[in-house]
């Protein structure tokens, strides 16, 4: 089974990507490298001891999307790939929405396209604001309180 892992060469990406080819998967990975860097790539291929296919790429390009799912049999979707600072998120809320928002529509344009219907999304416990209860389970109100939070709930409806 063939997966492609978007934020691939991010912290949680790139542990993932190592756990499914230790699993037998065969693992494609986009990013656009603007929270990693390269060398992960290698990183990956040298502690799981197998072959990643690589595409540094932002999922906002439908064009080049589109291409390495038509170069691609492509059987799932973990997606990772999106900004991720709360702080900044504040700062910068057009950008977090265009990119974390619109680049998951793009994605999932592409994964329809491409009859591809398994996706494992990559929330954030800041969908659920600022809970008085601890821990917070997936029962908890949903109450995002800023851009970034508010990206992941809308990428979740």
């Amino acid at each position: 089974m063939r997966i492609l892992v978007t934020g691939g060469t991010g912290y949680i990406g790139s542990h993932t990507c190592i756990e499914l080819l230790n699993a037998g998967y065969e693992v494609l990975i986009i990013d656009n490298l603007s929270n990693s860097k390269h060398e992960v790539v290698d990183k990956i291929k040298k502690i799981s001891n197998k072959n990643v296919v690589f595409y540094e790429a932002d999922i906002r390009d439908n064009k080049k999307l589109y291409e390495i799912f038509e170069g691609n049999t492509i059987e799932a979707v973990i997606h990772f790939a999106g900004l991720k600072a709360v702080g900044e998120s504040v700062k910068k809320p057009i950008e977090y929405y265009e990119n974390n928002v619109t680049g998951t529509l793009t994605l999932l344009k592409a994964m329809q396209i491409h009859n591809i219907k398994k996706m494992v999304f990559s929330s954030s416990a800041t969908v659920y604001g600022m809970t008085e209860k601890m821990p917070v389970t997936e029962e908890a109100d949903l109450s995002a309180v800023n851009p970034y939070g508010r990206t992941k709930l809308m990428i979740e409806e």
